[in-house]
């Protein structure tokens, strides 16, 4: 499940050279408006054929720079919290922590996407602005240069609001995740990105 998740909220966080200038600030333009988020979500895992095959809900907490907690309610409990330097994995079905650098977790995986500048996500993409009939959405896809995980990433804005992220692997397979009731640029507790594994917890540190 955490591999899922990580890859849905920390792959954008590499950097494009290769982009098209106009995607790349229009993009840029509408992530560095996002200083802190919360959301909840609902993510839906297709299968190549198109088939829903997993469903997870939960809530999301972002703030500039660096900094998430990410936690799903169904169907299994899981929380992953990260400040700018370390990434704690918390499966309380497993009773156990995994700790991880932010540099190990950026390389497979996306979002911390909305919680650094957009600048240093965008070397590793090839970024396309897609057209739409409705001008209430905006809709970019990006194309990792250099990718063992995903095939294509695209994000949906809706009213200048992310509102949509999708990722395509090799295989086929689409990750979708919606926000809903999302607020922004409100002003966030440093707690809730803070994080203390209980004492009962195994902790596996790859940290280091």
């Amino acid at each position: 499940m955490y591999k899922i998740i990580l890859s849905l909220f920390i792959s954008l966080f590499v950097v494009v050279a290769h982009a098209d200038q106009t995607s790349f600030i229009k993009l840029s333009a509408l992530l560095n408006s996002i200083q802190s988020m919360q959301a909840n979500f609902n993510q839906t895992i297709y299968d190549n054929k198109n088939k829903a095959i997993q469903q997870t809900t939960g809530s999301v907490s972002l703030q500039r720079p660096g900094r998430f907690r990410w936690e799903v309610i169904k169907p299994i409990p899981q929380l992953i919290v990260a400040n700018q330097t370390t990434l704690w994995i918390y499966d309380r079905d497993l009773e156990q922590v995994t700790v991880r650098s932010i540099k190990q977790a950026s390389d497979n995986a996306p979002a911390l996407l909305l919680s650094h500048d957009a600048s240093i996500f965008m070397k590793n993409y090839n970024i396309k602005n897609m057209q739409q009939q409705d001008p209430d959405w905006q809709w970019f896809e990006l194309i990792p240069i250099h990718s063992d995980s995903f095939a294509a990433i695209r994000m949906g804005f809706y009213k200048n609001q992310i509102n949509e992220m999708q990722l395509q692997d090799k295989l086929g397979h689409t990750t979708r995740i919606r926000f809903l009731d999302a607020r922004f640029n409100m002003k966030l507790s440093p707690a809730l990105f803070i994080f203390k594994p209980p004492a009962h917890v195994d902790v596996i540190n790859e940290s280091q």
